[in-house]
């Protein structure tokens, strides 16, 4: 503490981890102050918080700390919910299009899927243009790579679910600030079941 404002370093080696600075007056209840994300700032070169930041009343007698935690909680949450009801409709015979873009590269392609597996893909459009089809993608691997982003704890995950089936209709993903060209998004419409 100096003057009206504190000074701390975070050390922790995965800078995709994020922590939240927390305040307490007596070590059990704890009241969180300001959301730290996981960079060279908070973890090289410290981080200063000033009085206003840390509120008002005698700051020599209250107890600090930095938590992880996980910021895609509320998102698991609805993950799950939407799993489920995706897990109740039973369609494993289906097809569906889907505009994906990660990075450079995007596509609009029309996938069939019998039996749970991937059995046709139809490229509409794809930029640059390229000769292979685009992945083999099932609705459950749309569900999978939502899961992978929560754990990975993505600085951001914003998925739209389709209010009947459960599927994530929208999404996009940043896993990390500090990597370019690793965002995606997608929409996926006209899901039809197949006899």
């Amino acid at each position: 503490m100096k003057g009206d404002s504190m000074t701390f370093q975070l050390k922790t080696v995965d800078l995709s981890e994020s922590w939240i600075l927390q305040q307490s007056r007596d070590g059990v209840k704890w009241t969180d102050l300001v959301p730290l994300e996981g960079s060279w700032d908070v973890v090289g070169f410290g981080v200063k918080a000033d009085r206003a930041t840390l509120g008002i009343g005698d700051l020599e007698k209250v107890f600090f700390r930095a938590k992880k935690f996980s910021r895609n909680e509320e998102v698991k949450q609805k993950y799950l919910a939407a799993l489920a009801r995706w897990d109740e409709s039973n369609l494993t015979n289906y097809s569906y299009l889907v505009n994906s873009n990660q990075g450079m590269i995007s596509y609009e392609a029309r996938y069939t899927v019998v039996d749970g597996e991937v059995t046709e893909v139809e490229t509409i459009l794809a930029w640059p243009p390229f000769f292979e089809p685009p992945p083999s993608r099932t609705i459950e691997d749309w569900f999978a790579t939502v899961a992978s982003a929560i754990d990975q704890n993505a600085v951001i995950v914003e998925i739209d679910w389709n209010s009947e089936l459960g599927y994530p209709e929208s999404g996009y993903i940043d896993i990390s600030k500090m990597i370019a060209d690793e965002e995606r998004g997608w929409t996926i419409s006209e899901i039809t079941p197949l006899e």
